[in-house]
């Protein structure tokens, strides 16, 4: 009888240990293990919005390099329209100050001869004076040399004024004319705004295992 009392106890605390067992695991199968992240749920929003950035990124950086080539090619036109104007704003100015050298040239070349034959009178006129005085001559002689050498440097001068005159007008210089105003460069494309960047969840807390 005592045997029998003592297989029932035996069973029954069995029984008692095998339910705290199981419920023990059933327990730790409901709880994460340490050290296991509890996956946010907000992940899924956040690796969207992660490629979505990533191609708002591309995107801009394209539209920066389009900026860069549209400005550069803007420039480039710019410039060269620019050299072009000056150089036939030059062109012209070199066309009118070398046909007015020509003309200058030609009028001074002519005056040369027409120098020379007042030097020539003028030289004769004072050899005649210097002679004339020369020696002991009288204040009559002395003042008919004076009077003399004044007629024939005056007509000297007068002769060459006139042949001067014949010549004609004297080429005017002519003044370079203003040069051309420079338009206004181009203005640079504004830069697209740079696409900010998503703010990366907090996972949630790890939990610890019920002691």
């Amino acid at each position: 009888m005592k045997s029998t009392k003592l297989i029932s106890v035996a069973i029954l605390t069995a029984g008692l240990l095998g339910g705290s067992v199981s419920a023990v695991y059933a327990e730790d199968s409901a709880t994460p293990k340490p050290g296991t992240t509890v996956i946010n749920p907000n992940n899924a929003a956040y690796q969207a919005q992660l490629a979505a950035y990533k191609i708002a990124m591309i995107q801009y950086r394209i539209a920066m390099v389009k900026n860069d080539i549209s400005y550069r090619t803007a420039m480039r036109a710019y410039n060269t329209a620019w050299n072009n104007t000056m150089k036939a704003y030059e062109a012209a100015w070199a066309v009118t100050a070398a046909a007015n050298k020509a003309a200058n040239d030609a009028y001074q070349a002519k005056m040369p001869p027409l120098v020379a034959a007042r030097d020539a009178a003028t030289d004769a006129a004072d050899a005649a004076f210097l002679a004339a005085v020369a020696g002991n001559p009288t204040t009559a002689v002395l003042d008919a040399a004076l009077t003399a050498h004044n007629a024939a440097n005056t007509a000297a001068q007068n002769a060459f004024k006139a042949a001067v005159a014949a010549l004609g007008a004297k080429p005017v210089p002519v003044a370079k004319p203003a040069a051309p105003v420079k338009p206004a460069a181009p203005v640079k494309p504004v830069d697209p705004t740079k696409p900010v960047a998503p703010v990366k969840p907090v996972p949630t807390p790890k939990e610890s295992k019920h002691s």
